[in-house]
């Protein structure tokens, strides 16, 4: 993505910013300014942020570049490419001379960071990433002198933890009674990140608010070193959100295995309690009955699968077509294969994606007799390994795959609440089904249910677009990635023309105002729908991942005056917008 000859010309413009930054820095009287938000900012901020963005912008004319100090484009649909820069990470670090400040370039490509440099002027210290390894230039500014940093991998028994004093104070003593770190650190700034990459410490939480920009060069950095950032959904921090707003997240060092659940779980008050609650569903399951349980995408409705009569309670509960297959759910890469035929496509996917709203659908193995039960005689299984600690906790307790649908009634909206279930399902039984637990639990973070792609062959091939894009797949890939026809074989869920339905007709791309309508809309409301009563707006900003996370929400409330139609107004193709698409698609399908 990024060349060798630019990287040496990126450090050289990032030491003209740190000659800057030092020069105000020694300056005895620092003028300080409070901006709208009532973070401080200096000279040094605003005259670095001058300098990155016209010389960044010289380097890559065709890149979007966005400063913190000049922060332009919010509105912009298409930002599958753009450079995020913070001219002084750690402004008040800066102001009281303590010396952890950084200034931070980051690359962003269909939304991950792809490149980040970062540099500690007081040290002259510069990290940096480059074709998956991460480096450290000491005092030098020479790309030459780059050490590649190879951290230790975690040792979880033994963690030393960097958090900042404030977060601190944020409300996080359960969660760090439950990990029990060995040492806790408080530095400002970046280098946290950087710290992290070379294995000084392990983990870094954050439940206090952070803006891309003070995330993504480190971000890219840690990545490369083998660590990564995670929301609590347990999804891999994504960039291009609304306003540039990070959620919480939780950092860590050089891993071997995906992090244990309970890593993810700050927001849970009393561990003992929730734990119970995991035994306790599992229980239900084992004994065939139905658990309904959050994921990161939708909530599912989710069945023991090695049991082909609670296998069956699903399809009667949902009254689901007994030809559109299920997605088995399974907690580790080792159970997966006990149960399907792994590609090397498939190895490589999930070595990306995994844990994470991504399924994909292999040949089974014929030697495993459950194979058979979880395709239900199909040749064929969709497998995924969801990233919701919930989930994952739920189905490690069953040591058994789950089988799990989107947890409300065939052809209608996906769930993202609690709330959304029982509305579906009323009494929560029926004569041969019945819903013994509902893991209300925060998730659903992307809101609309996983992508899948065909592994079986050499090609990957997109089965229903989802968060992870085709975009996505082809950056990891390097090749061409297809889409597959959904009037083929039904060989994964979400592949039915009709699908995702309100009861209410949805009339997509609309521009002109239907009396008697109702409005789901993207960006501002147009003079033409002015005289709409009922409206739901997906994002105001016309940022795609909150409308997303929206959309089922926004259908259900829409529904719910039982209007003439839902009309919707024109959401871009461009990301997860094409995913969003195909379920508005399938919603006003008509039969």
């Amino acid at each position: 993505m990024i060349k060798y000859d630019e990287i040496k010309n990126i450090i050289k413009i990032i030491e003209e910013c740190s000659a800057v930054a030092l020069t105000f820095y020694k300056q005895k009287h620092l003028e300080v300014s409070i901006k709208d938000d009532n973070s401080p900012v200096t000279k040094a901020d605003l005259e670095i942020s001058r300098i990155a963005t016209n010389k960044l912008s010289e380097m890559f004319p065709n890149d979007k570049i966005i400063s913190e100090e000049n922060i332009t484009n919010l509105n912009e649909v298409d930002m599958t490419k753009y450079w995020l820069i913070d001219p002084i990470d750690g402004t008040k670090e800066f102001i009281t001379k303590s010396g952890f400040f950084t200034i931070n370039f980051a690359l962003i490509s269909n939304n991950k960071p792809v490149f980040g440099i970062i540099c500690q002027p007081t040290t002259s210290s510069i990290w940096f990433n480059n074709n998956d390894k991460a480096y450290k230039i000491k005092k030098t500014y020479n790309i030459l002198d780059a050490k590649e940093l190879k951290p230790k991998t975690i040792n979880y028994n033994k963690l030393n933890m960097i958090c900042s004093s404030t977060n601190l104070k944020s409300g996080i003593k359960n969660w760090l009674n439950m990990i029990n770190p060995l040492k806790i650190s408080d530095i400002g700034s970046s280098l946290k990140f950087c710290y992290l990459a070379e294995g000084k410490y392990d983990i870094y939480p954050r439940s206090i608010p952070t803006m891309e920009w003070d995330t993504a060069a480190g971000h890219s950095i840690l990545k490369a070193s083998g660590g990564n950032i995670f929301t609590t959904n347990g999804l891999e921090l994504y960039y291009g959100k609304n306003n540039f707003k990070n959620d919480n997240f939780i950092a860590f060092s050089n891993y071997k295995n995906f992090p244990l659940s309970k890593y993810f779980l700050e927001n849970i008050e009393d561990y003992k309690v929730y734990k119970k609650k995991i035994e306790t569903a599992s229980s239900s399951l084992k004994n065939g009955k139905l658990v309904v349980f959050p994921t990161e995408t939708v909530f599912g409705l989710g069945a023991i699968g090695t049991n082909e009569k609670a296998i069956s309670a699903i399809y009667a509960a949902k009254n689901r077509p007994q030809n559109n297959p299920l997605i088995a759910h399974f907690s580790s890469l080792e159970q997966v294969k006990k149960y399907v035929i792994f590609t090397d496509l498939a190895n490589r996917l999930a070595a990306n994606f995994w844990p994470g709203p991504l399924t994909m659908v292999l040949n089974i193995n014929e030697k495993n007799r459950f194979s058979t039960i979880l395709s239900r005689g199909k040749n064929t299984l969709a497998v995924r390994i969801p990233s919701h600690p919930v989930a994952l906790d739920l189905i490690s307790k069953c040591e058994t795959p789950i089988l799990a649908p989107s947890a409300n009634k065939s052809g209608g909206v996906s769930p993202t609440s609690a709330e959304h279930v029982k509305q579906d399902f009323k009494k929560l039984n029926g004569p041969t089904w019945e819903i013994s637990d509902i893991l209300d639990f925060d998730g659903c973070e992307v809101g609309i249910e996983s992508s899948v792609v065909d592994c079986r062959n050499e090609l990957p091939v997109i089965l229903r677009e989802g968060f992870i894009t085709l975009k996505n797949i082809e950056d990891v890939m390097g090749i061409k990635v297809t889409n597959k026809n959904f009037t083929d074989e039904l060989i994964s869920p979400g592949m039915l023309q009709k699908h995702y339905a309100p009861k209410t007709k949805v009339l997509l791309n609309q521009k002109k105002y239907i009396s008697g309508s109702a409005c789901l809309s993207f960006g501002k409301l147009p003079i033409a729908f002015k005289n709409c009563k009922h409206i739901f707006n997906l994002s105001l900003s016309k940022n795609l991942f909150e409308a997303s996370h929206l959309l089922y929400e926004g259908l259900r409330y829409l529904d719910k005056f039982d209007l003439k139609f839902i009309q919707v107004l024109p959401i871009p193709s461009i990301g997860i917008g094409k995913a969003l698409n195909d379920r508005l698609k399938r919603a006003s399908f008509n039969e």
